[in-house]
């Protein structure tokens, strides 16, 4: 596969998007008034402790309090000093999980050092962890724990065996240590050269734990397209290309300690036709962008978001087969469906719960081969998910890991007319809330002259085929009405005022 990486840094926005076979499958925006936070460690002070949801906002200096639950203290244990009990069945003994206590894992007022776990979203502030972690590239350092391990998405288990030993080896006794997949074939002193970096970020933070007062930003994960060389990067990689003369000179320097071999891979990018119309990237976010998704001979899927589930809906469309069985037809436009849908959830950054409504089929053979290709599909996807058995109906459900706002949603607002919903009422509908307006005003105004303000869609309406709607609403409710049109005024709202005096009369009655 022919994986690239393309860099777009403007002066209010830092683009990066990453290309397999040409085909984009991730866009990763950064601004500098949404710069990441996950990874971010702060000294912070417990400001309240809820034991009723079992959680503790912990004041890190932003503007949204973080969120610490009791499972994200390091240390927890859900059975500590918990009891035995006989298991009536087997007459097994097993330990009996108590209900956790947030009170005592932390007190209000106390100084702690978290770090963010999952970006704020909407009205949430960031979710945090008192179980701090360094990235390296081969290496995560776990400072005070003792646990090691390394990468499930390292195959091999010979290979998994050399890792860890090297692992138990180096790994020094007051902090825990997790192999990368990054690590897969790399040698011990590789590893004792990134163990080495990170001990001394962890030295770092404790001495700026010491001495700055709270609240306070201890250590900044690395910057985003840093990040892309140390997460990403690998001999997998065919190119890193950058539009930014200083971002280049920066990640050479930083790939030169870390991914030395793979330097002569960074390029800079110099021609005058911008590096995302060059590589056909701009059209496909804009596509991105769009409800509707067309896939082949005439399929397509659909993808509708809630604030916590997603819901994607297959058709066949216009896909009739040629020359072969309506089930195998179905089964080729499911196969290329799924294979679709693993990459907008990818590039769109989708999490939370998704439910996929594949077009059902009656063979459970073709059922099988339906999911274990949508499966094989979401194995290239860095964030974590489970994924059902498909079930009765068709359906796949599935949850995938959500630390911050969809793509879509970082780089939009919801509509002010619509609301976000993609619908406003249709011209009918408001002449028919206007006819209840007037229902409500016939019998108490003492006025019975109004001038009404509306979208020119919903003035043409009143005042088609000779003011026929206007006319029916003047007899029947003995009034008199003008009609104005205003672009400026949204599709499903309108306005009456009094034709003589000009004052407003829409929310005197209003329902």
């Amino acid at each position: 596969m022919n994986t690239q990486i393309l860099v777009n840094a403007q002066v209010h926005e830092s683009r990066i998007a990453i290309l397999e076979d040409g085909k984009l499958v991730e866009l990763i925006v950064e601004r500098p008034d949404q710069r990441r936070m996950v990874g971010n460690i702060y000294k912070g002070k417990v400001e309240r402790v809820l034991p009723g949801i079992q959680a503790a906002f912990i004041d890190i200096g932003t503007e949204k309090r973080a969120f610490l639950h009791v499972s994200d203290v390091a240390g927890y244990d859900p059975y500590a000093d918990a009891e035995f009990e006989d298991d009536e069945t087997g007459g097994k003994r097993h330990r009996k999980r108590f209900v956790p206590d947030i009170r005592k894992e932390v007190k209000t007022g106390e100084e702690i050092l978290v770090q963010i776990t999952k970006e704020p979203m909407g009205t949430k502030g960031p979710r945090c962890s008192t179980e701090l972690s360094l990235p390296g590239r081969y290496l995560v350092y776990i400072p005070g724990q003792s646990h090691f391990g390394v990468s499930r998405k390292i195959k091999s288990r010979k290979e998994r065996g050399r890792i860890r030993s090297i692992i138990k080896k180096i790994k020094p006794e007051d902090a825990g240590l997790i192999g990368r997949s990054a690590c897969e074939g790399k040698s011990e002193d590789d590893l004792r050269r990134d163990l080495e970096y990170l001990i001394k970020d962890s030295q770092d933070i404790k001495k700026k734990a010491e001495v700055l007062d709270t609240p306070v930003l201890l250590y900044r994960d690395q910057g985003m397209i840093a990040a892309m060389v140390r997460d990403l990067f690998t001999s997998d990689m065919k190119e890193f290309i950058l539009d930014s003369q200083p971002e280049y000179d920066k990640i050479r320097e930083y790939s030169k300690k870390t991914v030395p071999n793979l330097v002569d891979r960074i390029k800079l990018y110099k021609n005058n036709t911008p590096i995302f119309d060059a590589f056909d990237v701009e059209t496909q976010i804009s596509n991105m962008l769009k409800r509707k998704i067309w896939i082949k001979k005439g399929s397509s899927i659909v993808i509708d978001n809630t604030e916590a589930l997603t819901a994607i809906d297959v058709n066949s469309g216009k896909n009739i087969g040629k020359g072969k069985s309506y089930e195998d037809t179905l089964l080729q436009v499911n196969l290329a469906a799924a294979e679709e849908i693993a990459r907008q959830l990818r590039l769109r950054d989708l999490g939370g719960i998704i439910a996929i409504d594949f077009i059902d089929m009656e063979l459970e053979e073709n059922r099988k081969k339906l999911q274990n290709t949508f499966e094989e599909a979401m194995a290239e996807d860095r964030a974590r998910f489970k994924i059902l058995p498909i079930n009765d109906f068709g359906m796949i459900m599935m949850t995938r890991q959500r630390v911050r706002q969809s793509v879509i949603e970082r780089i939009s607002d919801p509509c002010p007319t619509c609301g976000g919903i993609g619908m406003v009422f249709s011209p009918v509908t408001v002449i028919a809330k206007l006819e209840r307006w007037l229902m409500r005003a016939s019998a108490e105004a003492k006025k019975k002259r109004f001038l009404v303000i509306t979208h020119p869609l919903v003035a043409g309406e009143l005042t088609a085929e000779g003011n026929e709607r206007m006319h029916e609403l003047e007899n029947f409710y003995h009034v008199r009405l003008e009609c104005f049109p205003d672009p400026t005024v949204d599709p499903d709202e309108f306005f009456v005022l009094d034709a003589d005096s000009g004052e407003s009369l829409t929310d005197e009655f209003a329902s």
